[in-house]
């Protein structure tokens, strides 16, 4: 869909509040009128709760410490990494409208990113924080892009679209925010504007993405929205609605209303004219019939996102209804009759999805939760309830029992596997891997990685964000030859662990750029597929090689000076490997180790 300009809902918000700021216009807003909030403004202002009650909670980071140089932050600063720091939905009325992401993720799909900026200003006095902007947009990883060079235009035009206005926006929020402190210091709140776009499905036909926008811009309370974004993976066109849904508008709004009014107590007294509202929507509206064209019988596209329980149809606050009943949310399963069921979830393949499973302190706290986790943090140990059984860890070096990820994977032959990761020392994540299948709970075992960026020499860096249930990267840092960043793509083996298929390897970034072997040494030879032949070679002194991939346990792959690739076997991977019983820095001088 075609994202409207959320700055006009804002603006309506703070109109109809009676809290607009005298001298101040907030940038991109137009005189466009906004049917919801026409109908909102009597409203609203008796609903509207105190300016006192709905101010943001502000960050607070050790300002008395912050250096006046972080006014000129800069904003290629990119947002924190996808694993670790997922941004959760913010509800605008977490009474009136319950709503989480649920991802899913199946078999043949690309490997995506995240890029993205953020920025912040304080006063000038350095007393308030005076304005935050971030903000990310999928990509398709570069080493990708020539697979799906449509998919991957679509997604690098989107991004250049926020990289290119990012700043710009940024400053006209900052001189909004800095008029306003200036003007007003003692009733002034943090100006924000946050938007983060999350893949809610992936597979080899379907990206779906949802964007959540989290702003405040002065007034009584600020405003939340989020929209669905979905592509074709083969040909990077937007999907629309009406190739999903094999009903007709009319009768699509007839169920929207049905669902809808089972939501609430009052349908009659909570939405405005909903027969009025949802006949403004279209399948593919007509351009020259927005609401920008002032036109009666104004289009709407539906905003709306697939996850792994079907098609969200989603209404922002004023879409519908005024700001105080929030936003409203309709599901449609697969399996039902109006669904396209060409465009349905393949749940005979290989599968995963994000899975919510709260963290204890103690097995009381749990009361009736079927799955859950009880961290013991003098044991330093975890146990998963899962069902009717459970498993413990005895070796959980987590930091924060708060940065943890769960990913449900469903195997093509019906086995199961839990993979919890959580965040631990330095950009470092553990894996803990459980055996779900028939029921059961078991411990496996537990991988590690760090959460470095790919595509760190392009201003398209960022994390990676997990997509694919059985062809997924996995970014860590190796010291087998001088630290060394790389990617694998990794698959669930035949004991739940992931996978790594050498041949895939992306070498990210290496400290040693010149590597030469001052002790003849063996290694295999490989093809030019980096096959093993069993060819053992020595190798004499004084060539050099260029690092090519590694599993990240026993091998690396080498390219020497003179065209072969060459597969070179470690002891002891690590900064204190040996080869054949002889230290790898005496076999290799000069090696740089980091971090």
């Amino acid at each position: 869909m075609k994202r409207v300009n959320i700055i006009a809902p804002l603006c309506a918000a703070l109109l109809l509040s009676g809290c607009s700021i005298p001298g101040i216009e907030l940038p991109g807003y137009s005189d466009t009128k906004e049917e919801g909030a026409a109908k909102d403004s009597s409203e609203d202002s008796s609903k509207d709760e105190s300016e006192e009650d709905t101010k943001k909670e502000t960050k607070k980071t050790d300002e008395s410490n912050e250096d006046s140089s972080k006014e000129d932050e800069s904003s290629s600063d990119a947002v924190a990494e996808d694993e670790t720091s997922e941004e959760e939905i913010k509800e605008a009325d977490s009474e009136d409208m319950e709503h989480k992401i649920l991802g899913v993720y199946g078999s043949g799909a690309p490997s995506y990113k995240s890029v993205g900026r953020s920025n912040y200003k304080y006063s000038y006095d350095k007393q308030a924080e005076l304005c935050e902007k971030s903000q990310n947009s999928i990509m398709v990883v570069a080493d990708l892009e020539d697979d799906y060079p449509e998919l991957a235009k679509t997604l690098k035009d989107n991004a250049d679209n926020m990289l290119e206005n990012f700043d710009s926006e940024f400053e006209d929020m900052y001189d909004m925010a800095k008029s306003h402190y200036e003007s007003d210091p003692d009733y002034f709140e943090e100006y924000y504007e946050v938007e983060h776009q999350e893949i809610t499905r992936s597979d080899s036909m379907v990206l779906s993405i949802l964007e959540t926008e989290d702003l405040y811009g002065g007034g009584a309370h600020g405003y939340y929205a989020v929209y669905g974004y979905n592509y074709y993976v083969s040909s990077g066109e937007e999907i629309s609605l009406g190739d999903v849904l094999n009903v007709s508008e009319d009768e699509l709004d007839k169920l929207l209303k049905e669902k809808l009014f089972d939501q609430v107590e009052d349908g009659e007294g909570t939405f405005f004219d909903l027969d009025e509202s949802l006949s403004h929507y279209k399948y593919d509206p007509d351009e020259k019939k927005s609401i920008e064209s002032g036109a009666e019988d104004y289009e709407l596209e539906y905003n709306w996102y697939m996850a792994i329980d079907g098609i969200h149809i989603v209404f922002n606050q004023y879409d519908i209804a005024d700001y105080a009943s929030g936003s409203f949310e309709v599901v449609f399963d697969y399996d039902e009759e109006i669904v396209n069921e060409n465009l349905g979830f393949d749940t005979s393949r290989t599968y995963c999805y994000k899975e919510e499973i709260p963290f204890y302190e103690s097995e009381n706290e749990a009361y009736e939760d079927e799955n859950y986790i009880i961290y013991n943090s003098q044991k330093s140990s975890f146990v998963l309830v899962y069902g009717d059984g459970s498993a413990e860890f005895d070796d959980y070096y987590g930091e924060e029992t708060g940065a943890y990820n769960v990913y449900h994977f469903v195997m093509d032959d019906g086995r199961e596997y839990i993979h919890l990761s959580t965040a631990f020392g330095n950009d470092y994540y553990d894996t803990y891997v459980f055996d779900v299948t028939d029921g059961g709970c078991e411990k496996v075992d537990i991988f590690g990685y760090t959460g470095v960026w790919i595509d760190v020499d392009t201003e398209y860096s960022g994390p990676k964000v997990f997509s694919n249930a059985d062809n997924f990267i996995i970014v860590d840092t190796s010291s087998a030859l001088g630290t060394f960043t790389y990617y694998n793509y990794y698959s669930i083996g035949d004991d739940g662990m992931p996978q790594a298929d050498p041949k895939t390897c992306v070498i990210v970034k290496a400290s040693t750029e010149d590597i030469v072997l001052a002790k003849s040494v063996k290694m295999e030879k490989l093809d030019d597929s980096l096959e093993p032949t069993g060819d053992m070679i020595t190798v004499q002194s004084g060539t050099g090689f260029t690092i090519v991939s590694t599993d990240g346990v026993s091998f690396v792959d080498l390219l020497s000076s003179d065209g072969q690739y060459l597969r070179l076997y470690i002891d002891n991977i690590g900064y204190e490997g040996t080869v054949d019983g002889v230290s790898i820095q005496d076999i290799f001088p000069g090696l740089e180790y980091v971090g």
